[in-house]
This record gives C-alpha cells, sequence and structure tokens, in this order.
C-alpha cells in the first residue's frame, strides 16, 4: 500500500506494540509497499522490527468476512514459524510471536498487526530475476517444498483452486452495461472491463475446467509461499537470500510457485528437482497459474475502482494496473 491508512492511529499501533511484544515508546516510519498490507519501521528501545497491519478487508483475500480472513492468515503465518522452526530452513523471515505466542494481533475489526525482524539487504523487483538468482531461488523452493512434511498436516489451508474476488467481478460484468458514478476512477476502469468482457468470459472458463482437473491430483501438492517473485527475496550483505511476506501459504500444486520462479526456458527447473527430489513439472498447471495470477489482478483491481473512492496513489495504481491487463 502507498498511502498510510486514515482509520488506523498510530497511537493504537504502538500501544498494540508496547502491549503484545514490548516495543514500548516504538517509533514508527511509514513504508509505502507491497499491496493489501500497511508497513512501518519500527523502532523501540534500540531494537529495530518491520510492522505491518494487514488490511482484512482486502479484496484479494479469500475470505467471506474478516474474522475468516484473520483466520487464514493465522494459519499461513503459522506455516512460515513451523518452516523456520521445525524444519530448519533459515531463509524463511517468519513473523516474531507475541507474549502470548501468538504471530498475528487483532486491532479493531478491520487490521490485524504481526512484527518481524528487519532483513539488512537489498530486495529485489517484482516480475524480475536475473538468471543466476532465479537458479538460486528455485533451490530454495525446492527446499521449501521437500519440506512439506515437517509442517503439521492440519496447519496450512487447502486451496480451492478458485479466483478470489471471482463474484465481484462476475457482478462487475454483468453491470458493465451501464455507467459507474462510485469515483473518478471507476467509469474509465467499466470503459476497459466493458471492451473485454467476451474475452474474461473464455479465460473464466478455461480456468475453470483446468482448475477441476488439477483437484484431482491432490495427493501430490505441496506446501507452498505462493509468491514468491523477486519483490519478495531479500539478498543481504553475505549473499544470502531471504524469502518474505508468507500471508499467502497454503497446500497447492507445486506450480503455483513455479510460475513465478521459472522462465519460458524452465531456467531454474535443474536447481529445483535437485533440492526438492525427482518430481515432474506439469506445464499446463504451470499455466494455469500464470492465468490465474492476471484473473485475480483483474477481479482485485475491478471491485476496489468500482466502489466508492476518492482519487490517491493506491487508487491510480490499482487503475494502471487494470490498463496493463485489458488496455
Amino acid at each position: 500500500m502507498r498511502t498510510e491508512p486514515d482509520d488506523l492511529d498510530r497511537a493504537e499501533l504502538a500501544a498494540a506494540l508496547a502491549a503484545g511484544w514490548g516495543l514500548a515508546g516504538a517509533e514508527l516510519e511509514y513504508v509505502p509497499e507491497g499491496g493489501g498490507s500497511h508497513h512501518w519501521h519500527c523502532a523501540a528501545g534500540g531494537e529495530e522490527r518491520f510492522v505491518s497491519a494487514d488490511d482484512l478487508t482486502a479484496t484479494f483475500r479469500a475470505a467471506t468476512d474478516e474474522d475468516a480472513a484473520f483466520a487464514a492468515l493465522e494459519r499461513a503465518y503459522g506455516v512460515a514459524g513451523a518452516l523456520r522452526d521445525r524444519a530448519g530452513l533459515g531463509f524463511v523471515v517468519a513473523q516474531i510471536p507475541d507474549r502470548d505466542g501468538r504471530r498475528l494481533r487483532r486491532l479493531g475489526r478491520r487490521y490485524a498487526v504481526r512484527v518481524e525482524p528487519v532483513i539488512e539487504g537489498t530486495p529485489g523487483v517484482f516480475g524480475e530475476y536475473a538468471a543466476d538468482d532465479r537458479r538460486a531461488v528455485a533451490a530454495l523452493v525446492g527446499r521449501l517444498h521437500a519440506a512439506s512434511d515437517r509442517v503439521p498436516a492440519d496447519l496450512p489451508q487447502v486451496a480451492d483452486l478458485r479466483i478470489p474476488s471471482r463474484a465481484a467481478l462476475d457482478m462487475a460484468i454483468a453491470d458493465a452495461v451501464r455507467p459507474w458514478e462510485t469515483g473518478p476512477l471507476a467509469e474509465p476502469a467499466r470503459a476497459l472491463l466493458a471492451a473485454r468482457t467476451g474475452e474474461i468470459g473464455e479465460r473464466l472458463a478455461g480456468h475453470d475446467a483446468m482448475a477441476e482437473r488439477l483437484r484431482a491430483t491432490r495427493a501430490g501438492w505441496v506446501v507452498t509461499h505462493g509468491e514468491p517473485h523477486g519483490g519478495n527475496v531479500i539478498r543481504d550483505p553475505a549473499g544470502g537470500l531471504h524469502l518474505i511476506d508468507w500471508d499467502t501459504a497454503m497446500l497447492a500444486p507445486r506450480e503455483r510457485d513455479l510460475q513465478m520462479v521459472l522462465n519460458d526456458d524452465l531456467t531454474g527447473w535443474d536447481e529445483y528437482r535437485a533440492a526438492a527430489g525427482p518430481v515432474d513439472l506439469d506445464l499446463d498447471a504451470l499455466g494455469f497459474y500464470r492465468r490465474l495470477w492476471a484473473l485475480a489482478d483483474i477481479a482485485s483491481f475491478t471491485a476496489v475502482l468500482r466502489r466508492p473512492h476518492a482519487y490517491t496513489t493506491d487508487m491510480r495504481h490499482a487503475y494502471e494496473a487494470l490498463v496493463y491487463y485489458l488496455g
């Protein structure tokens, strides 16, 4: 998120950090990065932490309400903790438990707070990997998938292969025949969608058919990160790699992660297989997840722009993303 939330008071956040993690007198500096969560650099008592407030109403969260979203995030961050603590995967940047041992703490109806260590280093860029980095990350993802049996079986959510915000997208398509007057970018978004409704309908039908086939392969699914793109990898000064942002961790086909790591030439596959074991790559599943990412973004950004809104940096970003997919 590029804009600090106006409905989350810094004093309230600081109080939660003091009560939950003992970070008294926290000095907070907003970090305008990411999507679905707000971030701050925190300095307290000579310590530095990375603090995030997950927005439980964010449209990409596959949950029926804020309580369900919170429960899903608790399980996802529990997966990260298990991978680091039980499986010994030091590259996993897991959340620091609070005084009660929880990795996520509720803050009002809308937000959930988490605290993570500050990783000194250089973050990557979304959608970009140099060849050597691609191979290195592929090896990390292979180790992650190979450690699936070290995560309690009842902890990770199981991927349902549905498109988050699908219902909102279906309603938007049905309503695209008349003007949208909910904000300055609503009508431009409607025009983009209206020009591509036939194509989107075909893509949705193709998604549904492939999802049905993949559900039959569940016995071979693994614990996945969900978004191991360059922007979620930090290289420390010693050259080590760290994988951050575990809010979408769940049990799913391995191609869920590999679609973000392997390129069209499958660079990194050998390194992945050396770490994961003698497994096969399902190219159809790889394509499915690449298409799912695009459809999920279209659904999410359409839902955001169709709701009442003002012209903000976040809204402009949502519209520009929709232009990228539909323009």
